[in-house]
């Protein structure tokens, strides 16, 4: 499947429609509530200074998912990618954070690296991150705290521009000091 990406801009009803008509199995919020949505919406938690939002959508012009990504003024943005249920396994998402990375790096000449974190048990997510150039950095215990009082490890990826400008990744040396 072929897919494009637009830029959001106030399509707040849209952006309900499709946050509530998901579940996301992966996020703090699997079931998020519209009022939130909103509220973060008004806050310019969507489009604002150091963050922008892209739809991610199909060749038949369905919004298939969402990616948002902020921090960008500070030369290390993070993001957020949802993409619906209906089009998970279909490769979207590795190729939608592909995307993100090129777009980052040919549009922020400041940003040295890109961060994202998923939960350990995200394979899929994992997967992506792997496929798409980034490298393992961290792996925080307990770190990952469900509204309904679930814990899960926290899994730290990036890339840097220097593996993205040479495409090569570069391992994180665990062992770099003896005790």
């Amino acid at each position: 499947m072929k897919i494009r990406f637009q830029e959001f801009k106030n399509e707040i009803e849209d952006l309900l429609e499709f946050m509530t008509s998901n579940t996301w199995e992966f996020h703090a919020t699997p079931n998020v509530n519209p009022d939130r949505i909103r509220a973060a919406y008004d806050n310019e938690y969507y489009t604002g200074d150091g963050c922008k939002t892209f739809w991610v959508i199909s060749d038949d012009d369905k919004r298939v998912g969402m990616l948002r990504v902020y921090d960008l003024d500070d030369g290390a943005p993070l993001f957020d990618i949802r993409i619906s249920s209906e089009y998970k396994g279909r490769g979207l998402g590795t190729t939608t954070i592909k995307w993100l990375v090129n777009y980052i790096f040919n549009n922020y000449t400041d940003t040295n690296r890109i961060e994202g974190d998923t939960r350990q048990d995200n394979y899929a997510m994992r997967c992506v991150f792997n496929k798409c150039g980034f490298v393992k950095e961290s792996h925080y215990r307990k770190a990952w705290e469900c509204r309904n009082g679930e814990v899960y490890d926290t899994i730290g990826y990036g890339i840097t521009r220097e593996d993205w400008e040479n495409k090569k990744i570069t391992p994180v040396n665990w062992n770099d000091f003896k005790c």
